[in-house]
């Protein structure tokens, strides 16, 4: 039996699928779809997003131009998805694919938080990495540079095997148990770029929602409280070594987006 706030979740996707049916999805419902999840991943890292700024200018409408260097970011981030799900019913999760997902989404050093390296531009990173997290958790150093190709290597397949298993009438293979469990992997102990590891981790996030007939979709995070919450909920997942509290934190932030959705038009 599923706990409450999966078969919550589960309810609402499909609240979502009778009102928006996939087949009849216009060009436009879709890019808004992409314009939402595109800002509420990236919100995550950039506190200087602003919703109505942001998809204004995905919209092709003009904003102030303070902030342009991240909707110019953001921008790329909503191409490199639209790219990613014209192509859905091709998409297996490859190192192949992994790398040109970070090509795409960093070919520019605007698009880079820490020092600009062009040689690690969809290449896995050749250098220690560890994730600042003071004052408020200890800092965490992720996987080693030098063990990288095994390590991603191995991970395909144990991606895959999840993905290809994804039925949300068990808590185990629930596509949101799935998608923690790649989210912590990936991002929280692999980390194998050198920047960028969480925009490439969220839109792998989004193509996999798609192929199982769920809207990309992520919590709602607005400011900084909401960014405390998301980073602070995958914190302790690592210390209880469970992805649990993940699942949960999505599960309410995604139900709650996807009825956000339903009751808005």
């Amino acid at each position: 039996m599923l706990p409450d706030y999966l078969q919550h979740f589960n309810e609402a996707l499909q609240k979502f699928q009778e009102k928006f049916p996939r087949e009849k999805w216009s060009p436009e419902f879709k890019d808004s779809l992409i314009n939402n999840y595109s800002f509420y991943s990236a919100r995550i890292e950039d506190d200087k997003l602003h919703y109505g700024d942001t998809i204004k200018f995905l919209n092709n409408e003009l904003v102030r131009v303070g902030k342009m260097t991240s909707l110019l970011n953001i921008s790329n981030h909503k191409d490199v998805m639209k790219s990613l799900l014209d192509k859905l019913e091709d998409f297996q999760l490859t190192e192949e694919i992994v790398k040109g997902i970070h090509q795409d989404l960093m070919g520019s050093d605007l698009a880079w938080e820490v020092e600009f390296k062009p040689e690690l531009i969809g290449n896995y990173r050749n250098i220690p990495t560890v994730g600042s997290r003071e004052p408020f958790f200890e800092n965490k150093e992720y996987a080693p540079h030098y063990n990288l190709a095994v390590i991603m290597a191995s991970h395909m397949g144990l991606f895959n095997n999840r993905f290809e298993r994804i039925d949300n009438s068990n808590e185990a293979t629930h596509i949101l148990s799935v998608l923690a469990y790649f989210h912590n992997t990936f991002l929280n102990k692999i980390h194998p770029f050198a920047d960028g590891n969480g925009r490439v981790c969220r839109i792998i996030m989004g193509a996999i929602m798609m192929q199982y007939n769920c809207p990309p979709i992520f919590p709602l995070i607005t400011d900084e409280e909401h960014q405390f919450e998301y980073i602070s909920t995958i914190v302790k997942c690592e210390l209880e070594n469970s992805d649990d509290l993940l699942v949960r934190y999505f599960a309410k932030g995604m139900t709650e987006s996807l009825l956000q959705r339903v009751y808005e038009f």
